[in-house]
């Protein structure tokens, strides 16, 4: 214990000397919390404030016990405020949180309608701060089973199925959050808070027909609200039906909607329907509003470049103007083209001269400088990729994406060391960066070292973005490495259907191999080489199993 003296001028060893008078608590119940000694504050705030039943000490006793964990204490002091105080509101929220601790659901059922019934303005909020509890500070165990127990007790209640939904999704509860948000938006059919979490619910749960049925209820209720329109377009293509999807462009750009969002959305939805009529309709009638020429050039661009067609990309990305909130997009977008097409000193060229522009601002300068030293990498000029990354991080030294792009240099450079500090460095500066936290653990897991450790750092990189297939797929090939293999397919297979792409599906072959299933394997590293021919983990990973399947020059 920390003897210096108090604010109050008093020390440990004279106030254990004094008689512990009303005095002596409140000075004793002060030291201890300063020392951040809970325990011993709570019992010095606790003595004084029973026996004055003085509201103010009963809610920093209140509070000292909380924080030392005697939920017990906390009840008897908050049960001794609500009498003093019947229609306290924070009196019933500390007796439901304290019995919710103890395990006292019938003690904490009556806690939560005193506080409903104390501040029945504020519903929302209880429910809400009720939630950020469970998900926060109780166990997983009983969080989860009074979760449940909520969702029974307030069936017609809305406020309280939101929350029930948004702690299912949270716990991987999907049926009850499915429920949960039926019923909200049963309860409550003009809200689109319940359309939303519905939606999030669905595409979590990989289930796209329950999407499509939600998006459908969402457009018909809200048809001027654009982004139910976009999504229902996007589900219907993800479920392959191209037809119904058209149907409801060509509708929905029947009813002249002066979207901005929902045009843009609909010329790209067209673009990948293969209609470039009615692409060039939605472009048209975006270019006529007011501000959004730059974002047709910048469109345009975009369909030009998939179509490899690098002239009409260029003609016109150059249209985007440098005072515009999309010139460092446009930027990035053709230095990328100019790599693929092989013209890397061309590519470097137009960023270099990008970012002599007088009319960009900070952002469009990091997004610049990290496009450059992105690119100079992905040509084989590690060493100037490395000083462009140094020279951002002198001018913009909390710019971690700089200290990411060094960090894959240095990994190509075979440095896995030095690579390896400089994600340790990020994740020490940001504990919520979740790239960073993912390629941290994906490393060790693929050396096969540090396995527990690569487990948490993946873990909490999903924790940050749940959906994310590259992260679902380090999860994956973590649990390969620990042996696990059914768990690694379970996963690597979700991670592949969310995000087809050649590296995830090297790994899941790999797997199915592992565990006999070589067929299959086989299957799904030749739709791999169909995606992706040239990358170079499929590559190496069928130099291993699969000889026969590398392509004539497919050498990793």
């Amino acid at each position: 214990m920390n003897t210096s003296a108090t604010e109050s001028g008093a020390t440990a060893s004279e106030l254990e000397s004094s008689d512990q008078s009303p005095i002596y608590n409140v000075l004793a119940g002060e030291f201890y919390g300063r020392h951040k000694n809970y325990d011993q504050a709570a019992t010095h705030y606790a003595a004084v404030a029973q026996e004055s039943n003085d509201p103010a000490l009963l809610e920093r006793a209140i509070q000292a016990a909380i924080f030392a964990d005697r939920f017990d204490l906390a009840q008897t002091l908050a049960e001794q405020l609500r009498e003093l105080s019947p229609g306290n509101a924070r009196a019933a929220a500390v007796m439901m949180i304290s019995s919710l601790e103890l395990g006292e659901t019938e003690q904490a059922d009556r806690a939560l309608n005193q506080w409903l019934e104390s501040d029945s303005g504020n519903v929302e909020k209880i429910f809400n701060e009720t939630g950020q509890y469970l998900q926060k500070s109780l166990d997983r165990e009983r969080a989860v089973a009074y979760t449940h127990h909520l969702a029974e007790r307030f069936p017609q209640q809305y406020e309280a199925q939101v929350v029930v939904a948004k702690l299912a999704l949270t716990f991987g509860e999907m049926t009850l959050a499915r429920e949960a948000a039926n019923r909200a938006m049963a309860l409550r059919p003009d809200e689109t808070m319940a359309y939303d979490l519905a939606m999030v619910i669905a595409n979590r749960d990989g289930d796209v027909g329950e999407a499509i049925r939600v998006l459908e209820k969402a457009h018909n209720r809200f048809p001027d609200q654009g982004r139910y329109t976009s999504g229902l377009i996007e589900a219907r293509l993800a479920a392959g039906s191209g037809d119904a999807a058209v149907a409801l462009l060509e509708r929905s750009l029947e009813t002249r909607s002066n979207d901005a969002e929902l045009l843009r959305n609909l010329s790209l939805f067209a673009f990948r329907l293969d209609r470039p009529d009615l692409a060039e309709q939605a472009l048209s009638r975006l270019e006529r509003l007011p501000g959004q020429s730059d974002v047709v050039h910048l469109i345009r661009g975009r369909v030009a470049l998939q179509e490899a067609d690098l002239e009409s990309a260029e003609s016109a990305l150059s249209q985007v103007s440098a005072r515009s909130e999309h010139y460092a997009n446009a930027q990035v977008l053709l230095a990328g083209a100019r790599v693929t097409q092989g013209q890397g000193d061309a590519a470097v060229r137009g960023l270099e001269t990008a970012l002599l522009s007088d009319e960009i601002d900070e952002a469009d300068q990091q997004q610049l400088m990290l496009a450059l030293a992105s690119t100079l990498a992905e040509i084989g000029q590690f060493e100037e990729s490395l000083q462009t990354a140094d020279q951002a991080l002198d001018a913009w030294p909390d710019a971690n994406d700089f200290r990411l792009q060094k960090a894959m240099t240095l990994f190509a450079l075979d440095e896995s060391g030095s690579a390896i500090s400089v994600l340790r460095e990020i994740v020490e500066r940001d504990p919520e960066h979740a790239q960073a936290l993912n390629a941290l653990g994906y490393t060790l897991a693929d050396e096969n070292r540090n396995l527990d450790e690569a487990e948490s750092l993946i873990t909490r990189a999903l924790h940050i973005d749940p959906d994310n297939a590259a992260y679902l797929d380090s999860l994956g090939w973590l649990k390969y490495r620990q042996g696990e293999l059914e768990s690694a397919l379970k996963v690597l297979k979700n991670a592949y259907r969310r995000a087809p792409n050649a590296e995830i599906g090297a790994h899941l072959g790999e797997v199915l191999w592992a565990d006999g299933q070589r067929e299959q394997a086989l299957e799904v590293w030749q739709e791999a080489l169909e995606i992706d021919a040239g990358d170079s983990v499929l590559l190496e990973t069928l130099r291993k199993f699969a000889p026969e399947l590398l392509p004539a020059n497919g050498q990793p």
